[in-house]
């Protein structure tokens, strides 16, 4: 599928630009300024009329804004329940928090397109007649209410398609030298069961584990050690190499174990633990690992050259055009996502 496995590493690296970190104070990236480099802010009044904000020579009008906003609220609500947008996390709502995120990626996606320009990126007659096709799939979905809520128009619509296409088409072109090649070593993921020991007297904990151990070492059945006993717990889970999630120490003595193999004791921050090595190559996990890892480094390659470009560009945002929204009614009613028939038109080889 066509860029789909690039989404969540590209939008989770890329900075926050500094344009909408000023003008809505959503982001709380927490970052110092001299720490990023982001576009130099222009102030001026002279929008167009519902231009929302500006990225060089590429603007953004209120109806990309509202769509996007709507978007990610409808993502969000789905995963997590309707009431989520009525919380806050550290005196922020969640609704402002997303209207930072979604203002956040279109800005991303206007600056890409300067970079396609800048590097004779364009976009193939399939490409345009690809997005063709998305366009009228979505503009199609839309009640007549969802288009006066958003003032939308096909050639909004159109367009947002096109720039989208073009982000992932520069996307794809700063990333094309990246070796995609990845050695089952590097990517090798194991598959562990794990009986858990929680207690504040760690000696205790010990002594329970050094049973515990002893019974598997003696044949009984790994699964059931923890039975009888509340302070223990069985789990199971997956790692590579490469993983952040637990000690070096710690992954380095189950990299060590091969599979069927009882781990002795060990002492982690959730307390003690026996760990049993399930599969000491778990080629599925590997072979997933081995795109994670790929991605990833496109990423970070990306990220790199797209925080230069970046740092050059000047940008405004109409903070009265913004002031005037109240954003009560941010669901839809269109059963189509916008970033969804992207995905399904541009899979089709």
């Amino acid at each position: 599928m066509r860029h789909h496995l690039c989404h969540r590493y590209i939008f989770a690296i890329m900075p926050v630009l500094l344009i909408l970190t000023l003008a809505l104070s959503l982001s709380g990236c927490g970052k110092k300024e001299e720490e990023k480099k982001e576009p130099r802010i222009v102030f001026t009044t002279g929008f167009e009329e519902n231009e929302l904000f500006f990225i060089g020579e590429k603007k953004c009008y209120l109806p990309e804004a509202l769509l996007y906003i709507s978007t990610h609220d409808t993502n969000y609500e789905d995963m997590y329940g309707p009431g989520i947008m009525d919380r806050n996390v550290n005196g922020t709502e969640i609704s402002d928090k997303l209207t930072g995120l979604a203002l956040s990626r279109l800005a991303q996606i206007k600056t890409m397109d300067l970079m396609a320009a800048d590097r004779g990126v364009t976009l193939s007659d399939r490409d345009l007649d690809k997005c063709t096709q998305a366009a009228d799939r979505y503009m199609r979905s839309l009640s007549a209410s969802d288009i006066s809520e958003l003032g939308m128009t096909y050639e909004v619509i159109l367009g947002m398609f096109q720039d989208y296409a073009l982000a992932w088409n520069v996307y794809a072109d700063v990333t094309k030298d990246i070796n995609p090649e990845i050695s089952d070593d590097e990517a090798r993921t194991i598959t562990l069961k794990a009986i858990m020991i929680t207690s504040p007297d760690q000696a205790k904990a010990l002594q329970l584990a050094g049973s515990l151990y002893a019974e598997a070492e003696a044949g009984k059945d790994f699964d059931s050690l923890a039975d009888g006993h509340e302070e223990a717990s069985l789990e199971k889970f997956s790692f590579s190499k490469d993983t952040s999630e637990y000690s070096r120490d710690f992954v380095d003595a189950c990299f060590r174990l091969s599979t069927d193999e009882i781990s002795a004791p060990m002492v982690v921050p959730e307390g003690v633990c026996i760990v049993k090595c399930i599969s000491s190559f778990d080629q599925d996990e590997t072979d997933a690992n081995k795109v994670r890892i790929v991605e990833k480094r496109r990423a970070e390659a990306f990220s790199e050259v797209y925080s230069d470009f970046a740092s050059g560009l000047y940008a405004g945002f109409n903070s009265d055009l913004w002031d005037e929204q109240h954003l009560t009614n941010r669901r839809l009613d269109t059963t189509e996502n916008f970033f969804q028939v992207y995905e399904d038109i541009f899979s089709i080889l």
